[in-house]
């Protein structure tokens, strides 16, 4: 029986070998077409270029902003979405090239869905710059990291594979629409968000709040941008969270505990404070979607914070959350993914 046991996992290893040869004779020929148009693609890119109480639940810091109706949950598009604010913008995928100047003047006059159209397309094209600079390199390590010995390992490069794929099919899609932006256009992404962001868009809000530094095109010439976002980050994510956004209140909860990743800036703007990172992360867990239990990251987050706190400061920070839910969220949990999707669209150079 032992015997027969250990042929039954040579031949498992055997046959994790031959998919392993299959998955790789299959897929080789494809990467190296990735490499080489992803290569191609880069060349010709770079030649072308805190709640203050439970009554009035703002943010620590924040300037007085304009409060919302509450009870509205705020929808996770941007105007330039919107069928009927688009009806006077220029067909999706015109070259951005042609009508950056149009978009930027009205954008200037106080145009909301200009503005949130200039935003997106800076984000599409900021984000194809991006994959055209990276994926490159990743599909050279692919081809050089040998043949997958295992069949987790062949399915483990398959999906880094459909990961290059999709990256390709994206800057495929946007080449037409940046297609000679200069490097001032792109630039303009930054204003441009905060622009956005500020005439109504909650994507653009979501997306400047949680800047990263380092991300910011342009940013050693442009001293301002960090002043401007000292000014306008809390009052933003005031009216966010006021408007229902879950994205905004991880946001907050990051920067109010002082564990800011990927450089993240809020933190700069709110400073530490624990008991809001307490409030916020206990708002996280009110909103739990339904049908799922809090994560161990969640669990953790809320033990480690409340262990720095008295009882009396627990108290106060679950009766705010409990009262930012009811107000703010009606009382309704998030969708599963639903901050992962918001934030998704803030990956190119936010």
């Amino acid at each position: 029986m032992h015997n027969r046991i250990l042929l039954g996992a040579g031949a498992l290893a055997a046959i994790a070998l031959i998919a392993g040869i299959g998955y790789y004779s299959g897929r080789a020929a494809a990467l190296n077409s990735v490499q080489s148009d992803a290569s191609t693609r880069a060349a010709s890119g770079a030649a072308t270029a805190k709640p203050a109480s439970p009554t009035t639940a703002a943010p620590v810091g924040a300037a007085t902003a304009t409060r919302v109706a509450p009870g509205t949950r705020r929808l996770l598009t941007s105007a330039a979405s919107n069928g009927s604010a688009t009806a006077s913008l220029p067909p999706p995928g015109t070259p951005l090239k042609d009508n950056f100047d149009e978009l930027k003047a009205r954008a200037d006059a106080g145009d909301a869905a200009a503005a949130s159209r200039l935003f997106q397309d800076l984000q599409h094209c900021r984000e194809a710059q991006r994959l055209n600079q990276f994926l490159p390199a990743v599909a050279s390590r692919m081809l050089n990291g040998g043949l997958p010995s295992t069949a987790d390992a062949a399915q483990r490069s398959d999906r880094a594979l459909g990961m290059v794929q999709r990256g390709l099919d994206f800057a495929q899609s946007n080449a037409t629409l940046c297609a000679d932006l200069t490097p001032e256009q792109m630039a303009d992404l930054v204003p441009a968000t905060l622009q956005a962001a500020q005439l109504g868009d909650p994507q653009a809000s979501d997306c400047y709040v949680g800047a990263n530094l380092n991300n910011w095109p342009d940013v050693l010439n442009n001293p301002d941008w960090i002043s401007q976002y000292k000014s306008n980050a809390l009052p933003l994510a005031t009216a966010a969270l006021q408007q229902g956004d879950w994205a905004v209140v991880g946001l907050l909860a990051s920067a109010n505990s002082g564990t800011i990743r990927n450089n993240n800036m809020l933190n700069q703007v709110t400073g530490t404070n624990i008991q809001q990172a307490y409030t916020y992360a206990k708002l996280m867990s009110l909103g739990q979607p339904t049908g799922t239990n809090p994560s161990a990251r969640s669990n953790n987050a809320l033990s480690t914070l409340g262990s720095q706190l008295s009882a009396d400061q627990i108290q106060a920070a679950d009766a705010q959350a409990q009262s930012m839910y009811q107000q703010y969220f009606n009382a309704t949990p998030r969708q599963t993914g639903e901050i992962a999707n918001t934030m998704r669209s803030c990956q190119a150079g936010f």
